[in-house]
């Protein structure tokens, strides 16, 4: 599976099960970096469309 960057929820979800079905890839391998380079648009894309909010100082 390749994909240059994730843009729409389909992609996001397809991208998620990628990640699912490959998780215990051998190191150095293929699918090791293909594990790699998903997770890290993956992070790029929750950081847009799930940020998580600053915690309140005020508590």
């Amino acid at each position: 599976m390749k994909i240059n960057a994730i843009r729409t929820e389909k992609e996001y979800d397809l991208a998620l099960e990628r990640v699912n079905a490959i998780f215990d890839a051998k190191p150095d391998t293929n699918e090791s970096k293909e594990l790699e380079e998903l997770v890290t648009l993956i992070e790029k894309y929750e950081e847009i469309h799930y940020p998580i909010p600053e915690p309140n100082q005020d508590q």
